[in-house]
């Protein structure tokens, strides 16, 4: 139980839907069925669950910001660096490359923090030499 509502409080807001452990092996077409009245019932599995705006570019006070929705990541485990017209995000052992838009593909990063589960990227033209 314990582990459930580590599961359930970990992917929060999004629902999780729990399946019993079936005394025998999930196999052929009645199978199936029967998993997919235990997980949807009436609802149709198609439709979207959860709806929310993943990667938001805003600009404000004359700067542009990536905004990341991550939530219940901490700061300190994400790290950042740009390569070309590309953000990398690495979370743990996990890595996604995001191709910028050209408006912040010409900048640089300066500065990140975590408010409201998003990860909010400062990006600001880059120093000339």
């Amino acid at each position: 139980m314990q582990y459930k509502q580590e599961i359930h409080d970990n992917f929060s807001p999004l629902p999780v839907k729990e399946v019993p452990l079936y005394s025998e092996e999930m196999c052929g077409l009645a199978a199936l069925e029967r998993l997919k009245e235990t997980l949807y019932g009436d609802e149709d599995p198609s439709q979207v669950y959860y709806k929310e705006n993943t990667i938001r570019i805003v600009q404000e006070d004359g700067f542009y910001s990536l905004q990341l929705y991550l939530p219940g990541v901490p700061k300190s485990d994400v790290q950042l660096s740009k390569t070309g017209d590309e953000l990398n995000v690495r979370i743990g052992n996990h890595r996604r490359n995001l191709v910028l838009p050209q408006a912040l593909a010409a900048l640089q990063p300066a500065g990140a923090k975590m408010e409201e589960d998003y990860l909010k990227i400062k990006f600001a033209e880059a120093a000339r030499v």
